[in-house]
C-alpha cells in the first residue's frame, strides 16, 4: 500500500481565471502556478454545488448535494464516507476549517480523527448596532478619534486568516507520527475580501465600512454597482487571492523543510467561483449555474511525477475523493457516484467516456440542476420547467444565447441526466436534515458572508 500523505486545499470562492497557471496575467499567485508545473492542471474542472452547502458534500462523500436529505443542514451521516476508508487504511485524518457552512455546527467534524473549528471571536464595534451607528463608521473621522482612544473601529473578522490555517496545519503535521489526510479550507477570497490586518488608516477603515454596507445593499436591495466600483472589488479580489497564494506557499515550505513533499500528494480546488458581474449580479448567488460559478481550478500534485501535465478533459469534483482513495490504494466504500481521475494522466489508459457534469442548487422545494458537457451547458429549474436553457459552450462560453427551443432534441438528450439525478435523490430519500440551531454570532457571521439578509 502507498503509504504517501495527502494535503487537500480548498480555496473559497476562487476563479481559475484569477491563476497564473490558467493564463491570468501579470500572475499573482506564484506558489499555485508552481505547484501546476509540477503537477497535473485540469482546466475544465466542474464543482457539484453553486455554494458551498452544495459542493462540499460532493467533494467529500462523492454523491451528488440532493442525495440523502440534502445538503442544507449537517453532513448526513448516511453519505459514504471516504474519509473513514482512509482511517480504516491506517490514514490519521485532520480538518481544518475556517467557514461556518463547514463548522461543527454543520457535522464536519464527524468524518475527521481531528478537527479544528477556526473562527475569529470578534465583535464589531458598539457603534454599528447604534442609531446612526452605520453611518458614522463610513467616515473617516470616527477612526481617526477611535485611534486616538485606542478604541478598534474596523469590520470584526468574520473567518480566521490563512496564516492562522496555516499555523495551525504545520503544528498538527508535528503532532503526527503516521500516513495522513489533511484538509484545510482557505476563505480569505471570499467577500468581504478585506485583509482586516491591514485595514489600519482611518480613510482605509472608513471605506471598508462603505464596501460592507454598498455590497449588502447590491446584493439584497438591487444597488447599483458602478465601473469604479466593480473594479475596486476586483483588486480587492486579487489582493485576496494573492494573500492566500503567499501563505499556502508558507505550507510548501514547510512540507520541504520536514522533507515531506517526497512523499505528499497534494490536491487544490475550489469549492465554486465568483460573479462579477458576468450575468449581471455580484457574488455567488444559489441559483447562479453559470460557469463563472461551476468552473474552479483544480491541480493535483503527485511526489513521484515532476512534470507538467494539462488535462483538457471535463472532470467533476465528484472524482477527487474516488481519485484519493485510488491513489492512497485503499477500498472505496459503496456509493459514491465519482471515479478515480488516475487514467487521465496514466500512459495509454485508453480513457475517453466523457464525464457528464452535475452542479445543483437545491433549498428546500426549489432544485435547479445544470448538466454540463464537452459541448453543452443544460440548466433545468424545477420552478419553471417549461423555461429551460441550453448553451453550446464551443461558440457561446459566456452563456448568453439560450438554444433550447432550437435544439430540442439536444434537450430531450441531456435532461435524462436530470431524471438520473432526481431518481438518485428519490432513491436515497430520507428524512430532510434540518438547519441547526444557530446562535447569534453565527447568523452574524452568515449574514455579513452574505448568506442572510
Amino acid at each position: 500500500m502507498s503509504r504517501e500523505n495527502v494535503i487537500f486545499l480548498t480555496i473559497d470562492t476562487l476563479r481559475p481565471d484569477r491563476l497564473g497557471c490558467y493564463g491570468f496575467i501579470p500572475s499573482i499567485t506564484p506558489n499555485i502556478d508552481q505547484l501546476a508545473e509540477k503537477g497535473i492542471r485540469f482546466t475544465q474542472g466542474i464543482t457539484g454545488g453553486s455554494w458551498t452547502q452544495a459542493a462540499f458534500p460532493v467533494m467529500f462523500t462523492s454523491t451528488y448535494a440532493s442525495m440523502h436529505g440534502g445538503c442544507l443542514g449537517p453532513l448526513s451521516p448516511e453519505r459514504p464516507s471516504p474519509l473513514q476508508a482512509l482511517a480504516d487504511n491506517g490514514y490519521a485524518t485532520a480538518g481544518f476549517s475556517t467557514s461556518p457552512l463547514l463548522s461543527r455546527s454543520y457535522g464536519y467534524e464527524t468524518i475527521f480523527e481531528h478537527f479544528v473549528d477556526l473562527t475569529p471571536g470578534e465583535k464589531d464595534p458598539w457603534l454599528r448596532s447604534a442609531k446612526g451607528g452605520h453611518h458614522l463608521l463610513t467616515q473617516p473621522a470616527t477612526h481617526f478619534i477611535s485611534n486616538l482612544m485606542g478604541i478598534k473601529t474596523r469590520p470584526a473578522k468574520i473567518y480566521s486568516s490563512a496564516s492562522e490555517i496555516t499555523d495551525e496545519i504545520c503544528r498538527w503535521i508535528e503532532s503526527v507520527n503516521s500516513p495522513f489526510f489533511i484538509w484545510a479550507h482557505y476563505m480569505d477570497v471570499h467577500w468581504p475580501y478585506h485583509l482586516e490586518d491591514e485595514l489600519v488608516q482611518p480613510s482605509q477603515i472608513a471605506q471598508a465600512w462603505r464596501d460592507v454596507v454598498h455590497l449588502h445593499n447590491a446584493n439584497w436591495n438591487g444597488a447599483v454597482i458602478t465601473p469604479d466600483q466593480r473594479d475596486r472589488y476586483i483588486d480587492l479580489y486579487e489582493q485576496a487571492i494573492a494573500y492566500t497564494d503567499h501563505q499556502i506557499g508558507r505550507l510548501f515550505s514547510f512540507l520541504v523543510d520536514q522533507g515531506l513533499d517526497r512523499n505528499t500528494i497534494i490536491v487544490l480546488v475550489s469549492d465554486h467561483g465568483e460573479e462579477l458581474l458576468d450575468h449581471g449580479r455580484w457574488g455567488h448567488w444559489e441559483d447562479n449555474l453559470f460557469d463563472e460559478i461551476l468552473k474552479v481550478p483544480l491541480i493535483i500534485y503527485l511526489p513521484d511525477r515532476d512534470k507538467k501535465v494539462v488535462i483538457d478533459d471535463q472532470v467533476r469534483t465528484l472524482d477527487l475523493m474516488p481519485t484519493v482513495l485510488d491513489l492512497c490504494e485503499c477500498p472505496s466504500p459503496p456509493g459514491m457516484k465519482g471515479s478515480s481521475l488516475a487514467p487521465l494522466w496514466e500512459a495509454d489508459s485508453g480513457e475517453s467516456d466523457p464525464r457528464i457534469a452535475i452542479s445543483e442548487m437545491w433549498r428546500d422545494s426549489w432544485h435547479i440542476i445544470a448538466v454540463r458537457t464537452d459541448k453543452y451547458k443544460y440548466i433545468w429549474d424545477n420552478r419553471r420547467p417549461e423555461k429551460p436553457l441550453l448553451f453550446d459552450l464551443e461558440v457561446d462560453q459566456e452563456e448568453k444565447k439560450n438554444l433550447a427551443f432550437q435544439s430540442p432534441e439536444v434537450v430531450s438528450d441531456l435532461h435524462r441526466h436530470v431524471e438520473m439525478v432526481l431518481d438518485e435523490m428519490e432513491k436515497t430519500k430520507s428524512e430532510q436534515i434540518e438547519s441547526p440551531e444557530l446562535d447569534e454570532e453565527m447568523l452574524g457571521r452568515l449574514r455579513d458572508l452574505g448568506y442572510v439578509q
